[in-house]
């Protein structure tokens, strides 16, 4: 029997180790869409064995490469934010818990294998048993929302193993997306009424490395570089404001915060200082102009961060 997109599920859950994948209190999350895949590299003999066919095939290195699209579900986005972000800490009040995504800072990634906490996820495609992708680290993340629609994440993982199970039975989340006409942002503590579209991304620059030892799969998945935090997207062209702070490359602070009508879900997304790398107003027809935008999220040395996202749902612990 043919699979259904619509009849499979993800389940996720964070590893105690590198190397070593959990299948145990999985959770499901709601999918968009996965490209989880894995990759097994072939090595071709360059030795010749008079003939003019070719020489034997070996089998190479082994990888996880892919993702997740979802709609942000308040409990679900927790799991990917994490993944990419780096650390969270968790405040528990009656009915409420309030996670802070902080980057990981020198000497708090999650081991000398992982930049930070690898994750395990059950990919059920309707058809046989599961397949379990783990040793996944979240290399980028994005988060977008545009007017009319509802706040997406997108999630890149490097990862390591696969293994197969019986898939589990899943049981979702109930909460609902955040959606466009939640939101509220602030440029320079001031509040911003005309933009139109947004979309904040992550960036670990991870690489698997692999080396002599016993295994195909990758040994290390670590950083070759520092995580970039970009923003992007466009606003009517209602003051000059933000064109002269792009002018004299200011740097600024930027916070979105999304509420969702039902309670006690929040998200905010807090940069204390943005320098925007363009600012483009143009008058392309008769109608409003608008300006697109990017901004760098600039390292603040005084809150130690340049980014911080905080998550407020009824899930004890990521």
């Amino acid at each position: 029997m043919s699979g259904y997109g619509m009849c499979g599920h993800v389940m996720v859950n964070f590893q105690d180790s590198y190397g070593t994948s959990q299948t145990t209190s999985l959770q499901a999350v709601p999918v968009v869409n996965e490209s989880l895949v894995l990759g097994i590299e072939q090595i071709v003999e360059q030795n010749m064995y008079g003939r003019l066919g070719e020489s034997p095939y070996h089998e190479g290195a082994h990888g996880i490469t892919g993702g997740v699209s979802l709609e942000a579900e308040p409990t679900a986005m927790g799991w990917f934010m994490k993944s990419v972000i780096g650390t969270v800490a968790t405040t528990s009040d009656t009915g409420i818990q309030s996670h802070v995504f902080i980057p990981s800072l020198c000497g708090s990634e999650f081991d000398t294998r992982a930049a930070t906490t690898p994750l395990t996820m059950e990919v059920y495609r309707d058809v046989g048993s599961a397949g379990v992708y783990y040793d996944c680290v979240g290399n980028q993340l994005s988060i977008s929302i545009a007017n009319g629609q509802l706040l997406s994440m997108d999630v890149d993982f490097i990862g390591a193993g696969f293994s197969r199970k019986a898939a589990a039975t899943p049981s979702f989340p109930t909460g609902k997306p955040f959606t466009w006409d939640q939101a509220s942002v602030e440029i320079s503590s001031q509040s911003v009424v005309d933009l139109e579209e947004l979309t904040v991304t992550v960036n670990n620059n991870l690489e698997a490395t692999h080396t002599l030892t016993n295994t195909k799969a990758p040994y290390r998945i670590k950083r070759t570089g520092p995580q970039q935090v970009e923003l992007s997207g466009s606003m009517i062209f209602a003051a000059e404001s933000y064109f002269q702070a792009f002018e004299n490359q200011t740097e600024v602070p930027f916070k979105a915060h999304f509420v969702n009508n039902a309670a006690p879900h929040t998200f905010t997304m807090d940069f204390p200082k943005i320098r925007f790398k363009t600012f483009e107003p143009q008058q392309a027809d008769a109608g409003l102009i608008k300006a697109s935008f990017t901004a760098q999220a600039i390292f603040d040395t005084g809150s130690n961060r340049a980014c911080e996202f905080t998550l407020v749902n009824t899930q004890t612990y990521y």
